[in-house]
């Protein structure tokens, strides 16, 4: 981040993270409260189709941007950056410094990344590191426990959830503004 500032005085620097979570068909089991002494019974379908939501957030703020995709790929995450850029960054006058994990799509050469964004990874094998896993996790939350049958229920669900997760900006504040941020943000 000091870096980014150093670089570029007078410019305004914005730390977001990314990252994808996969959701379909086969169902997401989650644990449920119950009357003491009887089971709770989820009926389920498997089915092996998936959608991906593509998350970004800005921990400090609570600001997110989500695209559903239909798979990972460099293409798609190529989309991602510039769909991204163009929501959170149109005029191209603040540098994004954006962390990601270090899936393939994520660290190749074949991806073209503005002069704006700057590219960082996290080490290895460090999920609990992301702010974003919370937040994939809470997306994830309408069609756990759920028998869905199509793609389309699923990815009304997840529309749903996001636009509504884009407007608790508090919420996500709270699931993703991690200590390590705000030491951070409170050393520069």
């Amino acid at each position: 981040m000091q870096r980014a500032q150093h670089a570029n005085p007078g410019r305004a620097v914005e730390l977001w993270i990314q990252d994808e979570g996969r959701i379909g068909l086969k169902p997401q089991l989650r644990r449920v409260w119950a009357l003491k002494g009887k089971r709770p019974v989820i009926v389920q379908k498997r089915g092996y189709q998936w959608l991906y939501v593509y998350a970004f957030v800005e921990p400090r703020s609570g600001k997110t941007d989500f695209l559903i995709l239909p798979t990972v790929s460099i293409t798609l995450m190529q989309l991602a950056l510039e769909e991204f850029s163009q929501k959170v960054n149109p005029d191209g006058d603040k540098i994004i410094v954006l962390l990601l994990d270090g899936a393939g799509w994520h660290i190749s050469k074949k991806l073209k990344v503005k002069p704006n964004i700057v590219l960082l990874h996290f080490p290895p094998y460090t999920p609990e590191l992301s702010p974003a896993e919370p937040l994939i996790r809470k997306v994830k939350d309408p069609v756990c426990n759920q028998t869905l049958s199509t793609l389309a229920e699923v990815h009304t669900l997840l529309e749903t959830e996001c636009t509504r997760l884009m407007a608790c900006p508090d919420e996500i504040r709270s699931l993703c503004y991690f200590h390590w941020i705000r030491d951070m943000w409170n050393s520069l």
